[in-house]
């Protein structure tokens, strides 16, 4: 038996759809408590991905401000 407990690529492409998913929903959302849960799943998958060594750089510049409203 083998502990290995990396992420396989499809697995790390996968996190990083949702991501973006989470995000361009986090964007455009006005419903208060979904937008609040969108940026807590947002953070939670960001703590993970970081933890397992995946790259976020360019997902960060597109995340949206604490403080931001949707248009």
């Amino acid at each position: 038996m083998t502990n290995d407990t990396s992420l396989t690529p499809e697995q790390e492409g996968r996190l990083l759809e949702s991501y973006r998913t989470l995000t361009d929903l986090a964007r455009t959302c006005r419903t208060p408590a979904v937008l609040a849960a969108l940026r807590g799943a947002l953070a939670e998958l960001r703590v993970a991905l970081d933890g397992s060594g995946v790259e976020l750089e360019d997902y960060y510049s597109h995340a949206p401000a604490a403080g931001a409203r949707a248009a």
